[in-house]
């Protein structure tokens, strides 16, 4: 999702079957498609308020639909969409767009040739699709992308993700083609940031809160994860030992350490966590206070630690609570960085409970929105 587009107002949709009509009707809302999809079995069609376009026509052919693009080509329109889904190339050209001198090319393996003949020619990647055992690539010439990398990966590239997302680039393209993530990240002239969703689910509940926050679906992609069959091990012998608590190297994060202030999301009640440096963590609640100097449990000296992961995504954390400095109790949970002082965490409220899988509050789960006051 990204902040900082020219869309005022969206709306997402899946269909089993290509969304004829529901794209006619956002026509007459003077909604315009803006992303289009084929995942899981699923039409994901992501219609936006946007002064990007002022026109937009759409086919659906069995064959690449080359014959097509010509005909809108010569009528001013440029391409804006291509993917093939459900036996059937989807494509979606529009009017008003920055792109200029297209260009399209099909091959057998993938084009990382055109892709540099492309580049070598002024044309920035558009679009990347994968169909009936080719490969179809977009160039067009354009004045908001100046600089451009491609990576594919048979595993989610998510540090390449971070790594760019950092260094100043956006996700031009995310996607699932062929058994490869394909990934075509850009350099925007205009002032943009963005945030990776991961979910084994559509993740309606997430959209809702980042569009609150004025961001916007740039891309959605999909990978089915195949079941293999799992062999229990023979049981071993386990000797059991108790020893002092101690943290893992690398888990803390500097992002993180300081004081952040917030709610309770579920009853509204005003929180106050520290994140010190040393995997302490205090916080506090109305006049309650867990951690720190004097923590007790049932008047036993205890202690309030926490362990973070930020080497996946959505990012985990972990409170561990120790008596005699010997952990006994550990609370699993998930964050992320939703803005720069800005956080999203939930939590399990019971130790025995799995992690949560995504930012969706169930019973038995506590969401946090907080922001960070001082840094440590």
């Amino acid at each position: 999702m990204t902040y900082g587009s020219n869309i005022t107002a969206q709306k997402w949709k899946t269909r089993t079957e290509f969304p004829k009509e529901e794209i006619s009707d956002d026509w007459d809302n003077d909604y315009y498609l803006s992303s289009l999809s084929y995942n899981n079995n699923l039409w994901t069609v992501i219609s936006s308020k946007t002064s990007d376009y002022s026109l937009q026509s759409w086919r659906t052919r069995v064959d690449f639909p080359k014959d097509e693009i010509t005909e809108l080509w010569d009528a001013g329109y440029a391409i804006t969409e291509l993917t093939y889904g459900n036996d059937v190339w989807a494509l979606v050209m529009s009017k008003g767009s920055s792109y200029s001198g297209q260009k399209w090319s099909t091959t057998t393996e993938f084009p990382k040739d055109k892709i540099k003949e492309y580049w070598d020619e002024g044309r920035s990647i558009i679009k990347l699709a994968y169909g009936q055992g080719k490969w179809a690539i977009v160039g067009s010439k354009t004045n908001k992308i100046s600089l451009q990398k491609w990576r594919t990966s048979e595993t989610f590239p998510i540090e390449e993700i971070e790594e760019n997302l950092a260094l100043g680039y956006s996700i031009t393209q995310l996607e699932y083609l062929n058994d490869l993530w394909v990934l075509v990240l850009s350099k925007y002239t205009d002032n943009r940031s963005q945030e990776l969703i991961t979910s084994e689910s559509f993740p309606k509940e997430e959209i809702r809160k980042y569009w609150d926050s004025q961001y916007y679906i740039t891309n959605v992609g999909y990978q089915e994860i195949k079941q293999e069959e799992i062999v229990e091990p023979e049981p071993e012998s386990i000797t059991e030992t108790t020893k002092a608590y101690s943290a893992p190297e690398n888990s803390t994060d500097p992002r993180i350490t300081g004081v952040w202030n917030g709610t309770s999301l579920g009853d509204t009640e005003e929180v106050e966590i520290t994140f010190e440096d040393n995997n302490v963590i205090i916080i506090i609640s109305g006049d309650d206070v867990m951690g720190g100097e004097n923590f007790e449990i049932e008047d036993i000296p205890a202690g309030l630690n926490y362990e973070l992961n930020t080497d996946v995504i959505p990012h985990q954390i972990d409170i561990i609570f120790t008596m005699f400095s010997v952990e006994f109790s550990r609370i699993k949970g998930i964050f992320e960085f939703s803005g720069k002082n800005e956080i999203m965490m939930l939590l399990s409220d019971d130790p025995e409970a799995d992690r949560p899988k995504g930012f969706t509050s169930k019973p038995g789960t506590e969401t946090f929105k907080l922001t960070k006051t001082s840094s440590k």
